[in-house]
């Protein structure tokens, strides 16, 4: 259920990859056009924009990692279908073959760079989530080689800020959630928690491509790991009004709209969140509905019943799995203000199994620890 760090690091470089695309204004206009509409779950007027591009540079990586980003954006979450992920990561497989020879080209490397740790970093990230660890490693290590070169590029080309600030960020951070870790790290260079918040702060008021995805970052960061709360909800906002058809964006959205005590705004995301066809988003939907039933409404029997909804859902390693979490947490609970503290203290370890959100494991350990 746990990512490694070393695969964590490399997730979606997404829009990031074109930053030095093409000199090609009109082209870079079409794809920051083509990318607008991918990210709002218009994939029609989408695919409109980014077949002009795949028709002019047909021999180009940017053609397949389009091709992938639209199999990734409409088929969330792609490891699931086995027919699409096998389609994804031909994609992917296309991509570094048609980048590698830039990297030839002095004044092409930092281009061919962006493609490699992109098309590497998304394989990593997908068969870790289908628990092929031994292959997922191998591609993130290719990947970490390349990231290693885009760090030397960040004040030259503000695009990389948000690579290096993950970077930065999680060489710091996932050791700290994850021990058993450690000994991987002496081969990573080090990290600086504070300066990759900078960074990813940055990308967001400095990049052209990458802003979105570091925003979506910052968002689930400083829900997470930082607990800024009101810092969470200004990104959460702004992705939100940018993409209001987004369902992941308006999941976090609904998330730290709850974690900020504004229930009553966050209801009429969770409505859209439970009248969807995809079960992460009903999982969240009832999620943070017994949230609002527990915390604002005091009515235990209603959380119950919605915390348990959650639990019959299968979730998403990549997007859901801390939910289950935070169900069980708000079990344990429950079952404490019942007076049946052994079963808290059952849900409260099974709220581990899950846990990545600091406040969540620190409240767990929190109880078990009294017992």
């Amino acid at each position: 259920m746990k990512r490694l760090f070393f695969l964590i690091i490399f997730l979606v470089l997404s829009s990031t990859t074109f930053a030095q695309l093409l000199s090609d204004n009109e082209s870079k206009q079409l794809i920051i056009k083509g990318l607008d509409k991918l990210y709002n779950y218009e994939f029609k007027e989408a695919d409109g924009f980014f077949q002009k591009v795949k028709a002019k540079y047909p021999k180009h990586p940017v053609t397949p990692l389009l091709s992938a980003l639209q199999v990734q954006w409409q088929s969330l979450p792609v490891e699931q279908n086995s027919k699409i992920l096998n389609q994804y990561i031909l994609l992917l497989e296309k991509c570094q073959v048609l980048a590698e020879p830039l990297l030839n080209d002095p004044s092409r490397r930092a281009e061919g760079t962006f493609f490699l740790v992109a098309s590497h970093g998304y394989i990593a990230l997908v068969l870790n989530d289908k628990k092929e660890q031994v292959k997922a490693a191998n591609e993130a290590r290719k990947a970490y080689g390349y990231l290693k070169d885009g760090r030397k590029w960040t004040e030259r080309n503000p695009e990389f800020l948000f690579t290096s600030g993950l970077y930065n960020f999680y060489r710091i951070q996932y050791p700290e959630t994850h021990p058993i870790v450690k000994p991987i790290m002496l081969f990573l260079e080090d990290g600086n928690r504070k300066l990759g918040l900078q960074q990813l702060e940055q990308a967001v008021q400095k990049s052209v491509f990458s802003r979105i995805e570091a925003a979506y970052y910052l968002t689930s960061v400083n829900l997470k790991y930082e607990s800024n709360y009101p810092k969470a909800l200004v990104y959460s906002t702004w992705l939100h009004e940018k993409y209001p058809n987004n369902l992941l964006y308006t999941m976090r959205h609904a998330e730290s709209l709850i974690m900020n005590g504004k229930y009553d705004d966050a209801i009429p995301f969770i409505q859209t969140l439970k009248k969807t066809n995809e079960k992460e988003y009903i999982l969240a939907g009832n999620l943070f509905e017994g949230q609002i039933a527990e915390k604002a409404k005091k009515n235990d029997k209603q959380a119950y019943d919605l915390y348990n909804i959650v639990l019959k859902i299968q979730p998403s390693d990549r997007y859901t799995s801390d939910y289950y979490a935070i169900a069980y947490a708000g079990l344990a609970r429950i079952a404490h203000r019942a007076g049946n503290s052994k079963r808290a203290e059952e849900l409260y370890n099974k709220c581990l199994d899950y846990a990545e959100y600091n406040s969540t494991t620190a409240e767990a350990k929190k109880y078990l620890n009294k017992r």
